[in-house]
């Protein structure tokens, strides 16, 4: 029957009959592991380890690098045929809104599993920062569908745009990147 065990040095938690003989979160001799019991009930433990926030958030992620990207290299004229790389951009820009929330529908899932409500301060901030992403990231659509500005002038837009959702990006990753730091609620 597999049991929880727990390395005394970094706090990882793994579930096998025996502990390993390496923790394979920070290489240290396994007989640093120590019975763990976990405060969760094993259906919570169960959703919490397949770990569907931490999957979802890297694409919306990806695609606001990959705008910003696209668009300041679109911006220099490093591309013989920009047109290419605008419409790959364009589709990304597409995608973008519906990712950004299941991202964040996925954030609610997990906070709720994890902490048993929304309102802690760290999620609060959490929403609010992935609804200005969402906000941000409908309008760089919007921008991009039914302005009909220059390609110049929408291509300098979006860079913006896409500049201030990597710095929404950022914010989100470092606030959940201090809540991995907090003891989960039996």
């Amino acid at each position: 029957m597999k049991k929880m065990y727990k390395c005394r040095v970094c706090g990882y938690v793994l579930e096998r009959e025996e502990p390993t003989d390496v923790c394979p979160a920070c290489g240290v001799k396994g007989k640093i592991f120590e019975d763990y019991d976990s405060p969760l009930s094993r259906k919570r433990r169960k959703l919490l380890d397949l770990y569907i926030h931490a999957i979802m958030v890297h694409f919306p992620i990806a695609f606001v690098f990959s705008t910003f990207l696209l668009s300041l290299l679109i911006s220099i004229n490093i591309f013989k045929e920009p047109t290419v790389f605008t419409d790959i951009r364009n589709v990304i820009i597409w995608v973008l809104p519906f990712t950004a929330l299941s991202a964040t529908a996925a954030g609610l899932y997990d906070g709720k599993l994890r902490f048993k409500r929304l309102n802690t301060p760290y999620l609060k901030k959490k929403l609010i920062l992935a609804v200005f992403f969402i906000l941000f990231s409908v309008s760089v659509l919007v921008i991009q569908e039914f302005f009909t500005l220059d390609k110049s002038t929408i291509n300098i837009i979006i860079l913006i745009f896409s500049f201030v959702l990597s710095g929404f990006a950022l914010l989100l990753g470092f606030i959940g990147g201090k809540l991995l730091e907090a003891k989960v609620r039996g």
